[in-house]
């Protein structure tokens, strides 16, 4: 093979793997909302990710509320319309104009290490820090406190965010502590059910793992 063509498919295959980026996570699912692969379509939940190139369908009432990673945009959808995910924005086809927010960089950053379900439903495991410092976690929980005191209420967004800082910093004891709060607080809260099982998954896959 020559290096021209060296090049050019070292180039494409780049390119494939950016198309394929990660680019934001799915905050909110109200009704009815498909991803669509081909000819199929699979339902979508919330505290998935998506990549850029995803098309969702949204039906007549359905809502979304998703975040992007690169910028902190935070946009609510409703429909009926088709969505196709970019690396800064959503690019939409016969849908209202969306809500916009701006959400500060630093808990978008976390955001993004959520865990993510794999194929089979299982918690994945994230990269996990070394372990935290006693200033890193007082940090996590200063903002957390900032975050919530500016939250809506019913907005999960804050504990999305101590949630995944926690767990990134091994702290399993506190994420088990918070979920069963959460729990408590918000028990007819399908959002907020999901968030747990994803985190006791998750957790439950950590711990299986170091005794291996």
């Amino acid at each position: 093979m020559s290096s021209r063509f060296l090049f050019i498919g070292l180039v494409l295959l780049g390119f494939g793997q950016v198309q394929a980026a990660e680019v934001a996570l799915v905050m909110s699912v109200q009704g009815k909302i498909a991803r669509l692969d081909g000819s199929t379509q699979v339902p979508l939940e919330a505290f998935v990710k998506l990549k850029s190139g995803d098309q969702l369908a949204l039906e007549d009432t359905s809502r979304l509320q998703v975040v992007y990673f690169k910028t902190g945009r935070q946009e609510t959808w409703s429909g009926p319309g088709r969505l196709k995910m970019a690396v800064a924005e959503g690019r939409a086809e016969d849908l209202p104009t969306p809500q916009i927010k701006m959400l500060p960089l630093v808990m978008v950053k976390q955001l993004a290490r959520t865990p993510s379900l794999d194929s089979q439903g299982r918690g994945g495991v994230t990269r996990l820090r070394a372990i935290a410092s006693d200033d890193a976690i007082a940090k996590l929980d200063a903002t957390y406190r900032e975050l919530k005191n500016t939250a809506q209420s019913g907005d999960l967004g804050p504990e999305m965010y101590l949630l995944s800082g926690l767990f990134e910093m091994r702290e399993l004891d506190r994420v088990e502590a918070l979920l069963g709060e959460l729990q408590r607080a918000q028990p007819k809260n399908l959002e907020a059910s999901l968030l747990v099982s994803l985190y006791k998954k998750a957790v439950r896959n950590v711990r299986e793992s170091r005794k291996q």
